[in-house]
């Protein structure tokens, strides 16, 4: 009798959709978020060092006004579920709901102003970051990965030097029961498993792309 393989779970790289259409999209005060102008990034990236948790980059600063939201077009039309600026998301109230559930321990959300260019209020819409971030000399399986590149990076770690056809390949048993998480050493991308896709795809979702990575 032939024993059957155990399947791996799949992992995607999760990202807005730049094809779905909708309402063009424009965040008229990142200037005025923080009195250095930094936008929607806190400075210092890592205040304690590279690769040192729980303070990162993707964290939070405290704005000094709601991240203001101007939607081109008039009311009525699909309004994307996630819109992705500078490594952090924009999702509607449908996607934090969906997300709260899913995993309520990876993500932080700041509310929003969303406004339409005619001054009507706009749909309610969140600031979000997925703030787990796990490390890659933990999580990845490098020797399974066909055109990876390794660079040093400070505190003895190293970044991987990835591009757009890079299968990462991911160790489950590292990653554990983490439905959404980023890479230490892979900055601003965004992972998940096949919970959130098939929750996406169960809850009508828009606007979100899924590219798989290694087997």
């Amino acid at each position: 009798m032939k024993r059957r393989t155990q399947l791996l779970p799949k992992y995607y790289d999760i990202d807005s959709d730049d094809a779905y259409g909708g309402y063009l999209f424009d965040l008229v005060n990142r200037e005025h978020l923080q009195s250095d102008g930094n936008w929607l990034l806190a400075k210092p990236a890592w205040p304690d060092g590279y690769g040192n948790l729980p303070r990162h980059p993707w964290r939070f600063p405290n704005y000094l006004e709601k991240p203001r939201v101007l939607l081109e077009g008039k009311p009525g039309r699909a309004l994307a579920d996630l819109r992705n600026q500078d490594g952090f998301w924009f999702v509607s109230r449908a996607m934090k709901a969906l997300l709260e559930q899913i995993d309520p321990h990876a993500c932080e959300f700041r509310e929003c102003e969303t406004v339409f260019a005619s001054g009507d209020a706009g749909p309610e819409y969140w600031l979000c970051s997925v703030t787990r971030f796990l490390f890659g000399k933990d999580v990845i399986d490098c020797g399974a990965i066909e055109g990876l590149t390794l660079r040093p990076a400070p505190n003895g770690f190293v970044d991987y030097v990835v591009y757009p056809r890079t299968k990462i390949r991911f160790k489950p048993e590292t990653i554990g029961s983490a439905h959404l998480f980023r890479v230490v050493e892979l900055g601003r991308s965004i992972f998940c498993d096949q919970s959130v896709k098939d929750a996406c795809k169960t809850a009508g979702i828009k606007g979100v792309s899924f590219d798989k990575m290694g087997a």
